[in-house]
């Protein structure tokens, strides 16, 4: 008896850990549909759109007006509309061979790219960090090493030199934000490839970015389960995505570390479709080592990492391959090296010690703040005033920063109200604004045609409106269809049996949802803006393709048993003039 009891017992829990994995990607999943419902609510009830000061132009601010209310018939009417045409375009593309639908989504994604690029003809840039970036590289390539000096135009500074720069010099600017010696290196890299300042290539290099992290996405689709029709419509999805097209004019290296971190995470995936042990266990080594190389671009960009690792414990889980776990926890470790390796290299060149610089808890502090002149939570002078207030004094800026988030979030969590305004307003400025900034860093500079043509229809002419009106109906179908999507997903898994060759699509699913959870959690405290949460949101592309297929899918069959219920003489009538018909 005792006997018994013990195998039953061992067999109780050998089930448990089974099917634990499942229920937690269950959980996950869910979490992530709840979320994405509440994306759907706020881009169906507001409509976030920033301000100008002059119909110029360039002429932008990033404060923005709040538009709430219930949806208007037209919106309606345009959610149906687009919704239909997806899932026509969908099942009509899944006809083709998918090899060549791809190649001509990629082709159709750069020239897209390129029209528009092209069409701005930027020759210059004027956001703040970008020109900051481009100052440091630009100063480097010329060995102006006494520019990294911190007597060179501290802050303060009244010589006519300094005052005419309009920006920080280098070595204050790295002393704020040292971690952006990465970015900085990349600026340097494209300008002496392609000439200094050159804002032209730096926009086409991020395109040809942008085009690659659509392959690798199409990649990752075909783990989580896209069939034809699924690749039509994650065909249809990206080629009428507007801020994915418009993305490149931003000039900024965040196109290109999101591109190569989800590249690295997708190179991981890879090492679980793999049954020798020493390829998978290299592709798991490199696929983190170029997530490294990813996060040196834009920090925040480690929650991919945190989401990769999550999700090889759950891939391990199901394939009982504990070394995976091992190899992947060193190399995660050796990516978060890689990403300190610029500054090291950057203070070594210019003989410099930039400092620790602000606190990450400073970002938080910005992300509870109201500043008055832009929206809840985005950037104001808190930080950079408790670094010239304590002179760079780091523990005195945690302990600054760390009591005013305390202080706030008591604040926010003793008024209920105020809390969900607050963090109402925050959230649809990141996630309800249809842009997700993207025009506004469209015209954020110089153009050599003073973006007369297809810029300026866009940008401020009549096509303006058409575009913003577009991008808020296409911004709600996607959140939409990627409701569908996560349900279905989560219908399917938690029907699935646990079989270990099944390891690579759990981590496709567990990767795209934890870091698409990640970001959304990340900037709910973080300090917000559209153009930081727009690649998180390209994360939604596969997920809501797998919601076009579902729905294509149950309609299909909905017809079949319809048709099935006829009376078969009527169905014989139909099959029968069907026959002379093709006769004829």
């Amino acid at each position: 008896m005792n006997e018994r009891n013990t195998r039953a017992v061992a067999e109780r829990q050998s089930a448990f850990w089974q099917t634990a994995p499942r229920w937690l990607t269950v959980l996950a999943l869910g979490f992530q549909a709840a979320v994405v419902a509440v994306l759907l609510m706020l881009s169906i009830c507001f409509t976030v759109m920033f301000e100008r000061k002059t119909p110029e132009l360039g002429d932008v601010t990033e404060r923005v007006r709040y538009h709430l209310g219930l949806p208007s018939i037209p919106f309606v009417l345009g959610v149906v509309a687009l919704l239909v045409v997806l899932a026509l375009l969908a099942a009509g593309i899944s006809r083709f061979p998918k090899r060549w639908v791809l190649v001509a989504l990629l082709a159709y994604v750069t020239i897209m790219q390129i029209i528009w690029i092209t069409s701005l003809g930027l020759t210059t840039y004027r956001y703040p960090d970008s020109w900051s970036l481009m100052d440091a590289a630009d100063t480097l390539l010329k060995g102006n090493l006494n520019q990294f000096s911190p007597e060179f135009c501290p802050p303060g500074a009244t010589e006519a030199t300094c005052i005419s720069r309009g920006n920080p010099s280098a070595y204050t600017y790295l002393s704020y934000y040292p971690f952006q010696s990465g970015p900085m290196l990349w600026y340097l890299l494209i300008f002496a490839l392609f000439g200094v300042k050159n804002v032209f290539a730096f926009q086409i290099v991020s395109a040809l970015a942008i085009t690659a992290l659509v392959a690798v996405l199409w990649r990752l689709g075909t783990h989580l389960g896209l069939e034809a029709v699924g690749y039509g419509a994650f065909t249809v999805l990206v080629a009428t995505c507007a801020p994915l097209l418009m993305f490149a004019a931003f000039v900024y290296p965040n196109a290109v570390g999101f591109f190569i971190t989800i590249a690295g995470a997708a190179v991981v995936a890879e090492a679980f479709h793999m049954k020798k042990v020493w390829t998978s266990g290299l592709t798991i080594v490199a696929g983190f080592l170029i997530c490294g190389i990813g996060i040196v671009f834009k920090s925040t960009y480690q929650i991919v990492i945190l989401a990769a690792i999550l999700a090889v414990i759950f891939a391990v889980w199901r394939n009982r391959r504990l070394w995976q776990l091992i190899v992947a926890f060193a190399s995660a470790g050796g990516a978060f090296v890689i990403s300190k390796l610029p500054v090291s290299l950057v203070q070594h060149w210019t003989g410099q010690d930039f400092g620790k610089g602000m606190p990450m808890i400073s970002w938080i502090a910005l992300g509870l703040g109201e500043p008055g002149n832009a929206p809840a939570g985005w950037w104001s002078r808190f930080a950079l005033d408790a670094f010239e207030k304590t002179g760079n004094d780091y523990a005195q800026q945690v302990q600054i920063s760390t009591g005013f988030v305390k202080d706030r979030l008591a604040e926010l969590l003793g008024n209920p109200s105020e809390g969900l305004r607050f963090f109402t307003a925050k959230l649809a400025s990141e996630w309800a604004e249809p842009t997700f900034m993207t025009s506004l860093y469209s015209e954020l500079g110089d153009s050599s045609n003073h973006f007369s043509g297809l810029a300026s229809f866009l940008l401020v002419g009549r096509g303006s409106n058409i575009l913003l009106r577009y991008e808020n109906v296409a911004q709600t179908v996607m959140y939409l269809l990627a409701f569908i999507g996560l349900v279905a997903l989560t219908r399917a898994v938690f029907r699935s049996r646990n079989e270990e060759g099944n390891a690579d699509k759990v981590f496709v699913q567990v990767l795209l949802c934890a870091s698409f959870l990640g970001g959304f959690l990340c900037y709910v405290l973080w300090e917000a803006k559209g153009i930081y949460t727009l690649p998180f949101y390209l994360l939604l592309i596969p997920m809501a393709a797998y919601g076009i297929q579902t729905m294509v899918a149950w309609s299909r069959g909905v017809y079949r048993r319809r048709f099935a219920a006829r009376p078969a003489a009527v169905r014989g009538t139909v099959i029968s003039e069907n026959s002379h018909e093709s006769e004829a």
